[in-house]
C-alpha cells in the first residue's frame, strides 16, 4: 500500500471522528474543518509506514493542534481600541450609589444563602466555589447525579429570588 493509500484510507475512516473533536473544542464548524485539515496536511508530511499505529498518532496530532490553537488565542493582544476601551471605563467602585447597591445585594445574597438547608448550601458551595464535579458530589452525599444538579437548581432560584425581591 503506497503512502498516499494509507493516508487516504486514514483519512477516509477518521475524518469525521476528527471533525467532531474539533467542534467540541472550537464551537465552530468552520474552524474544525479548517483544524480537521492541518491535521491531514501534517499527516501527509509523516512517514504513516514507519508509524505502527497512525490512529494513535492522529489522535496525538489532533490533541496537539488543539493546544496549539487554545495557545494562540491566550496569547491575542488586544488592540488599541480594545486598550483604550478598557482604560476608559467608568470605575464601578468610584460611584457611591453602585457601592451601597452591591454591598445590598451581598447582603441579601448572604441571607438567602444562609436561609437554605445545611446540604443544599453545602452543594451549591462545593459546586460553584470549589468546582468539585456534580459526580463526585454525589457520591460524597449517597444521592444521584440528578438530585445534586436539583439541588443546585432549586438554591440558585431561592438566591436568585432574593435578589430580586
Amino acid at each position: 500500500m503506497s503512502p498516499n493509500d494509507a493516508l487516504r484510507e486514514l483519512f477516509d475512516a477518521e475524518r469525521l471522528s476528527v471533525l467532531r473533536f474539533f467542534r467540541r473544542v472550537t464551537g465552530s464548524s468552520v474552524l474544525a474543518e479548517d483544524l480537521s485539515q492541518d491535521v491531514f496536511a501534517r499527516l501527509a508530511a509523516a512517514n504513516l509506514a514507519a508509524i505502527s499505529n497512525p490512529q494513535a498518532y492522529m489522535r496525538s496530532v489532533s490533541a496537539n493542534v488543539a493546544t496549539d490553537l487554545i495557545r494562540r488565542e491566550n496569547r491575542r493582544r488586544l488592540s488599541q481600541a480594545e486598550i483604550d476601551n478598557l482604560l476608559d471605563a467608568p470605575d464601578p467602585a468610584a460611584d457611591p450609589e453602585a457601592r451601597l447597591i452591591a454591598k445590598d445585594r451581598a447582603e441579601r445574597l448572604l441571607r438567602a444563602l444562609s436561609d437554605l438547608p445545611e446540604r443544599r448550601r453545602a452543594i451549591l458551595l462545593a459546586a460553584r466555589l470549589e468546582r468539585v464535579p456534580h459526580r463526585v458530589l454525589a457520591q460524597d452525599h449517597g444521592v444521584s447525579v440528578r438530585t445534586i444538579e436539583i439541588e443546585i437548581h432549586k438554591a440558585l432560584a431561592h438566591c436568585a429570588r432574593a435578589l430580586v425581591d
